[in-house]
């Protein structure tokens, strides 16, 4: 599997591209909530730059046959791990999962390997220091 440099366009593209195929196929209504929410667009990518990381994930799918979980139909963890973990910047990760979400749930059905994705993106991304509240441990004083 292709490395790409944290937070570059290419690792974006590879990450939408992955909730694009999380139920094993390209849904045309996936597709078109990607250019109606104009999701290229707000993370810099060109739609040419998008379709070649696209063609690449597939290559590298075909290559990395032993990534993949037939008895699952899904992918090993740690390959999801290594493509989620080169999103760093907390508000790309945020920005990332509000269009995998968008993307995922597009056709109307969340299939189990897109509630699997979202799910490790969700555990993946979570940071402490995002909640914009502090929650404090009860006391006996209330």
């Amino acid at each position: 599997m292709r490395q790409y440099v944290e937070d570059s366009g290419p690792a974006v593209a590879r990450v939408l591209s992955l909730a694009l195929m999380a139920d094993g196929a390209i849904d045309a209504s996936e597709l078109d909530c990607l250019r109606r929410r104009q999701v290229l667009e707000r993370f810099g990518l060109e739609e040419a730059d998008f379709d070649r990381v696209m063609r690449e994930f597939c290559e590298d799918l075909n290559l990395s046959l032993g990534y993949f979980d037939a008895l699952q139909c899904r992918l090993h963890t740690e390959l999801v791990d290594a493509m989620l973990d080169e999103i760093k910047d907390p508000a790309r990760r945020r920005a990332l999962l509000d269009a995998m979400m968008a993307i995922t749930c597009a056709d109307g059905a969340l299939g189990e390997g897109e509630r699997l994705l979202l799910a490790r993106a969700a555990l993946r991304w979570e940071d402490e220091n995002d909640w914009p509240v502090r929650i404090r441990p009860a006391t006996d004083d209330a």
